[in-house]
């Protein structure tokens, strides 16, 4: 009898498996123009009418942890490239990156508004009742995964982004909103430490690029057409990692004990220099 049971437990188990991993692969979907998280309750970034979806990804990272116990710890990104072609006489081109990062278990994302860059003009903001931060940063070959060193046209000159971040779903959703226009200032390519002339219009830009949209009985968000395909491995997963920013860890008792070691030691090799 217990063989009979354990003949069909193991299939069960199996396809239980198979379920959930095709169940977190389409936990972000893309469909009309945005992506959306499927989560209940489903939430979607909108952006501007006149951006247009170029790409739609999904990946794994290993972002850093606060705890020492472990350095890094794997989450799934999923991620929409757009843009506004030339631009018009409204807007210049214009260019967004939007990024949903889930986390799990004991996990949750901290609320660093920027990680690995200098950031300016950081202020808090409020999209659908969901409370956010948004900073200027000035993307490089260090910091951003999709840097494009040899660009044409207005893009030339570099480029100015401004990032707004959300955490929610219990901080295991982080939401980035990356909004970029060509580098105008009279020195491009300057970091912002040595010239924040940022204009005022490129800000006021940026955060009427995009809005949330939450999903309802009445309402429903459409669900998609399937899984995501995978990043293409010229996106640097360190330098997204690096953007999508840092995990907080819940610890056991026996983690707290050896970082209470850590810090023991650290005392007696201060008093032994």
């Amino acid at each position: 009898m217990a063989r009979l049971v354990l003949i069909l437990l193991v299939p069960l188990v199996c396809l239980a498996g198979i379920i959930y991993k095709l169940a977190k692969a389409r936990r972000v979907v893309s469909a009309d123009g945005m992506l959306i998280s499927a989560y209940a309750p489903s939430l979607a970034v909108r952006c501007r009418e006149d951006f247009d979806l170029l790409d739609a990804r999904r990946t794994r990272i290993f972002p850093r942890l606060s705890a020492r116990i472990m350095r890094t710890y794997p989450a799934n990104v999923w991620y929409g490239l757009y843009a506004n072609g030339a631009g018009d006489e409204a807007c210049p081109p214009a260019r967004m990156i939007v990024i949903l990062a889930f986390t799990s278990g004991t996990l949750s994302w901290a609320s660093d508004a920027v990680t690995g860059v200098v950031g300016l003009h950081h202020v808090n903001l409020r999209y659908d009742e969901l409370e956010g931060t948004g900073t200027t940063v000035l993307p490089t070959a260090e910091n951003d995964p999709w840097f494009t060193a040899h660009e044409s046209g207005p893009w030339n000159r570099g480029s100015l982004a401004y990032r707004v971040m959300f955490l929610t779903k219990k901080n295991k959703l982080k939401i980035i909103v990356d909004y970029r226009e060509p580098d105008m200032r009279a020195r491009p390519g300057v970091p912002l430490a040595e010239d924040d002339s940022v204009p005022q219009d490129f800000v006021e830009r940026a955060q009427a690029s995009f809005r949330l949209i939450r999903g309802s009985g009445e309402a429903p968000l459409p669900g998609g057409s399937g899984a995501l395909p995978f990043s293409p491995p010229e996106v640097d997963a360190k330098l997204l990692a690096d953007m999508t920013g840092m995990l907080l860890r819940k610890q056991s008792f026996f983690e707290y004990l050896s970082l209470f070691a850590d810090d023991v030691r650290e005392i007696i090799s201060y008093f032994r220099r």
